[in-house]
């Protein structure tokens, strides 16, 4: 029997031993390696992620730019109109005598207002003060001092563009209740508006007139009626003509400012016949106007022309006009005598309003004018004057007129513009 060999024994103990911690040692390095691969694979799936998540963000935050694109204020629109209003048309006699055709027996005054036609077309509202009554063929024709003017006379303001008349003035009154009433009557049945005096007693004394969406408030009152109110009680003048009085007026504009119009127009019958600047009766009202919130005033009585300017009260601000002149009469150099030039002259006022669609403000942007002139004259052969209404510049500019006559145009240019005194404005 062989005896056992130990040492051989103990080295295959320790070869053993060893591949045990082999395997040992190559498992740690496995689970590590298979540890740090799934840290790498969360750490990428996280990257994956934010960047997802960036992306969506960029996407998001572009969407709410685009929202906000898409929700910024609209651009502002504006509405424009322009009022154009004119001084006082007149019916003297031998202006009626002109206008009559014997053959049709009739009258027709629209070639009186042929040259300035254009102008007055140009305006969404164009507004004249009628001096003069139609009492109708049953009473007389007449001149001064009782007006009575053929209904023809509103056919060639409807003619040449007007769509309001101001009728209340001095002469409201001279053909009786009657022809205040058949004056009223004729206007409206020919398709105009008439302001100032009425049929019946009125429910209303404001004139509200809507122009392309811009609500104007017009308002007329006269200082004078030639003493022909004495001739009638309080309550009776009052149901036929509206005359300049605080209560009145305070009670009117307090009514037009529960309409909300846009502006309120008010046309003043006042001041003193041929003379130059305004007087206090005028200066003091145009500031009370003002400071009740009238934004325009247009004046009519003096039969020449009075500047035009802006006045400022509490704040207010108000284009007043304290007098246009003639639009259109027989006054003149040749029938009043020297000194009284002015008479023959007039304007076409153009104020321009502006309202924001948006906000509802509404203002006044630009006030022009027109200068016009009145041209009588006598051709050979005919019995009759000839009456036309010129406008100043274009009949300078035409050649058709004489030197006398160009003279006179530009003597009435000069002084329409020293009166006006807008051109600093």
């Amino acid at each position: 029997m062989k005896p056992v060999n130990n040492r051989n024994k103990s080295w295959k103990l320790l070869g053993l031993i060893i591949t045990l911690l082999l395997v040992l040692t190559a498992a740690v390095v496995i689970g590590m390696g298979l540890a740090q691969g799934d840290n790498d694979a969360s750490d990428s799936t996280e990257e994956v992620a934010s960047e997802g998540q960036s992306t969506g963000e960029d996407e998001a935050r572009e969407t709410d730019d685009s929202a906000e694109e898409v929700t910024e204020e609209p651009e502002e629109t504006f509405t424009d109109i322009r009022i154009s209003a004119v001084g006082d048309v007149m019916g003297h006699m031998s202006q009626i005598i002109s206008a009559y055709d014997a053959e049709s027996d009739s009258y027709d005054f629209t070639p009186v207002f042929a040259d300035v036609k254009p102008y007055i077309e140009e305006a969404d509202l164009a507004i004249a003060n009628l001096e003069t009554t139609l009492a109708g063929s049953a009473r007389t024709y007449a001149g001064y001092p009782a007006f009575n003017t053929p209904d023809a006379i509103i056919d060639a303001l409807d003619f040449a563009g007007f769509d309001t008349l101001i009728t209340t003035n001095n002469h409201s009154l001279d053909t009786g209740p009657d022809g205040l009433r058949r004056t009223v009557e004729v206007i409206e049945d020919r398709g105009l508006e008439p302001v100032g005096t009425y049929a019946e007693e009125p429910a209303s004394r404001v004139h509200l007139k809507n122009v392309e969406g811009i609500e104007i408030a017009v308002l007329a009152y006269t200082e004078h009626l030639n003493g022909l109110e004495a001739s009638y009680s309080a309550e009776q003048l009052d149901a036929m003509v509206n005359v300049i009085s605080e209560e009145r007026i305070l009670a009117d504009i307090a009514e037009a400012k529960e309409a909300e119009p846009d502006l309120i127009l008010t046309y003043m019958h006042w001041g003193q016949e041929y003379t130059r600047e305004p007087n206090d009766f005028q200066n003091q009202w145009a500031e009370f106007l003002t400071k009740e919130g009238v934004d325009i005033i247009i004046g009519s009585h003096p039969h020449v022309i009075h500047e035009t300017t802006l006045l400022e009260v509490d704040g207010n601000e108000t284009v007043v006009a304290y007098s246009l002149g003639n639009f259109v009469s027989n006054q003149r150099r040749e029938t009043l005598g020297a000194g009284y030039e002015p008479t023959e002259d007039g304007v076409i006022l153009n104020i321009d309003i502006q309202k924001n669609d948006q906000t509802g403000e509404t203002s006044v942007t630009q006030v022009d004018y027109t200068p016009t002139w009145v041209y009588r004259n006598r051709y050979s052969g005919d019995a009759n004057y000839t009456y036309r209404i010129l406008p100043v510049e274009s009949a300078l500019e035409s050649g058709e007129f004489n030197e006398d006559i160009n003279n006179r145009l530009r003597q009435s240019l000069e002084e329409t513009r020293s009166r006006m005194n807008l051109e600093d404005d």
